[in-house]
């Protein structure tokens, strides 16, 4: 759903509750939820009723960032202490905290077109990284925290390229392959996974099209190696330090998305969540690889 602005721009999402999901049971317990996101900490799914123009979450330490309405909010896990960040009439989008949890990269075309920004997690002016003509859309960070990894469109044939800018500012530089949309790094920063190709839902499945496959480099040695192969959607890949990729794809069918995972080594790809409607949207891993939010 778009994040367009409402009349009452100002006001907070409330008016949600959610359940905890365990593997085994359903918890009875409520808790008072102000966000419609899905928190996934590989035992268990706390989940929400839809709120409209709540997208592209970011967890750390018990926080989650996300748009709305057009600005970067965060809230604890429960759905309180909600915080807006930015009160801006340009469009702020895709917060990703920093390994630390101390800050929060975003895009924002507050000056025309998206551009990389940071701001303190806990509040604060915002700082520009980037100053470029074409979209820059935050991917995520660099393990160690000095960079923000973000795809970019800038004079090459329409084809997404990824880069990274450092925190301080200065010019960004490429991330490795040749081309790339979404991505993340591995643990150590060596490797990195991605998707070469966007998501054309149109498109899919015909003879012709691209797939969206997950892809690794190593970053040193140049070599690359194919992760998955298959005809539908392996998109939004999320190194975790469980030994793992996570990735969203319809392998069900019937364009269903779930979360699926594959070892960063190979080998078959295995179903993690089982949504039997609508589509998992947008994920981003924490730090620890211990909890996909979506």
């Amino acid at each position: 759903m778009p994040a367009t602005r409402t009349q009452d721009a100002r006001a907070p999402p409330t008016g949600m509750s959610a359940f905890q999901i365990n593997q085994e049971k359903v918890m009875k317990k409520l808790y008072p939820v102000a966000i419609a996101l899905f928190i996934f900490t590989f035992t268990s799914v706390v989940f929400a009723r839809e709120a409209k123009l709540v997208r592209y979450p970011s967890y750390s330490n018990g926080r989650v960032a996300f748009t709305y309405l057009g600005d970067i909010w965060v809230a604890d896990e429960n759905g309180q202490n909600i915080q807006r960040l930015t009160v801006n009439r340009a469009r702020d989008a895709y917060p990703r905290f920093s390994p630390d949890g101390k800050w929060i990269a975003f895009s924002s075309d507050r000056n025309g077109n998206l551009d990389v920004y940071i701001i303190p997690s806990s509040g604060g002016t915002p700082k520009q990284l980037t100053h470029h003509s074409a979209d820059d859309t935050v991917l995520g960070w660099t393990p160690d925290g000095t960079g923000v990894l973000f795809s970019s469109q800038r004079g090459e044939d329409f084809m997404g390229l990824l880069y990274v800018v450092s925190v301080n500012g200065g010019m960004p530089w490429r991330a490795g392959p040749d081309m790339g949309n979404a991505a993340s790094y591995s643990p150590d920063g060596n490797k990195i996974a991605y998707n070469p190709n966007g998501q054309v839902y149109w498109r899919k499945y015909y003879r012709g099209a691209y797939s969206t496959d997950v892809w690794i480099e190593d970053v040193s040695t140049k070599k690359f190696s194919q992760l998955t192969d298959f005809d539908g959607l392996d998109s939004w890949p999320m190194w975790s330090r469980d030994g793992n990729i996570y990735f969203v794809s319809d392998r069900d069918g019937g364009g269903l998305t779930n979360i699926w995972r594959a070892s960063d080594n190979g080998g078959k790809a295995e179903k993690v969540t089982s949504f039997k409607s609508g589509d998992v949207r947008f994920p981003s891993i924490s730090a620890d690889g211990k909890t996909v939010v979506f």
